[in-house]
């Protein structure tokens, strides 16, 4: 018996809400594996935000004076 048909006689043999788990969980592995880490060094990723941040437009709206206060940031 492999792996797969060992699972899914398990499988069958537990109520619908466990079921439930064990699909949520497998989904929750599925997504960790399709998400790829940033194959870029830090030094890489730091010169492409550089390179967004020079980018943006000029005349945009800045941050009022009250919003850079101490006090507010936290």
């Amino acid at each position: 018996m492999n792996i797969e048909q060992a699972l899914l006689k398990n499988l069958r043999e537990l109520p619908p809400e466990k079921q439930q788990q064990i699909l949520d969980f497998s989904e929750f592995i599925k997504q960790k594996i399709l998400v790829k880490p940033d194959p870029k060094m830090p030094k890489q990723r730091a010169e492409t935000w550089k390179n967004w941040a020079e980018n943006q437009p000029q005349n945009s709206p800045g941050l009022p004076n009250y919003a850079l206060k101490r006090e507010t940031i936290y």
